[in-house]
């Protein structure tokens, strides 16, 4: 399906009571230089006026198709079985409560070329006066550890349709989405913001955060406490399958990401210190900051126990 003989894309928005910033998300979509072929809406069983704003929406543009959930999905599952309607050529993700700039799109578009998955910048804050910008580092050893978020991604609707990139026992699909085409056609990035991710009390991602709040005073915690959490880890079923598929996804492709992923199964000591020795030799994309100096070499070598004590998505 293509527009105007250029690639089509399709957005995709999983809603779940999203009335108090809904309105202005649909504008900053609909108002995009690049505009969208369609943008699917697929609410999750909200019991606030979600579906009665989106269908006005709807009666007024022909691009918006709304679909309703029978019963509630979560997160993860409605973006999933939302994107799996999609016609296009890419595909976008958008949270219900962001705003997009308007060359967003785009950009993306522009810059997407022959790669699997684009991200962009973004910002993030309470409101528009205190906003800051948040990059990542786009390197697959960074994005073992930290996924990049979902809402900034435009994706080739061939690579984010195929079920084996969704990986439906993690709690969001931003993790394998992104990582997994590290070992397809790739990974680009537009390195500046393209949308606000709008800070509030009632995001989805707040509530299942999928990491641990620390404050300066915790500082040290990770070091004494990382050890025994990153053994626990390794008993749940979830973290060993996880780094399982990666390494098998990995093999041949990313011999760096292969060689972690294969380190952090094995519970032995001296597997343990040659994990600790390739976080520290590759610091400079393992670790989420600059990594200089001795302050640098401890994070990088304590890193798996930084990374182990804060990480908390891997429940079962």
């Amino acid at each position: 399906m293509k527009k105007n003989n250029t690639p089509s894309i399709s957005v995709i928005m999983a809603t779940y009571n999203g009335e108090k910033y809904i309105r202005e998300q649909l504008d900053s979509i609909l108002n995009q230089t690049y505009p969208p072929h369609e943008l699917i809406i697929q609410d999750d069983c909200s019991t606030d006026s979600t579906p009665e704003i989106i269908k006005e929406y709807a009666k007024k543009h022909e691009c918006i198709h709304f679909f309703q959930n029978e019963r509630n999905q979560g997160a993860h599952m409605n973006f999933k079985s939302a994107t799996m309607r999609a016609k296009c050529d890419y595909i976008a993700f958008s949270d219900q409560d962001d705003v997009w700039y308007p060359q967003k799109l785009e950009k993306q578009i522009k810059a997407i070329t022959d790669y699997d998955l684009c991200y962009s910048q973004h910002h993030v804050g309470y409101d528009k006066q205190h906003l800051k910008v948040v990059s990542y580092k786009c390197a697959p050893e960074r994005q073992l550890f930290a996924a990049i978020v979902g809402h900034s991604f435009l994706m080739r609707r061939s690579y984010v349709q195929n079920s084996k990139n969704w990986l439906d026992y993690l709690p969001f699909h931003d993790i394998s989405l992104c990582l997994m085409a590290h070992f397809e056609n790739g990974v680009t990035c537009v390195n500046e913001p393209l949308n606000w991710h709008r800070s509030h009390a009632e995001q989805v991602s707040r509530a299942h955060i999928g990491k641990r709040q620390s404050s300066e005073k915790d500082y040290y915690r990770p070091y004494i406490y990382g050890y025994s959490r990153l053994r626990c880890l390794q008993t749940k079923t979830s973290f060993i399958s996880f780094f399982n598929e990666v390494e098998k996804r990995s093999d041949g492709r990313n011999t760096l990401v292969h060689n972690i992923c294969l380190l952090m199964l094995k519970k032995d000591l001296l597997s343990l210190l040659k994990l600790c020795f390739l976080c520290m030799k590759h610091r400079q994309t393992v670790y989420p900051t600059e990594a200089k100096g001795v302050k640098g070499l401890v994070r990088g070598f304590f890193y798996p126990f930084i990374y182990a004590y804060h990480i908390d998505f891997f429940k079962r």
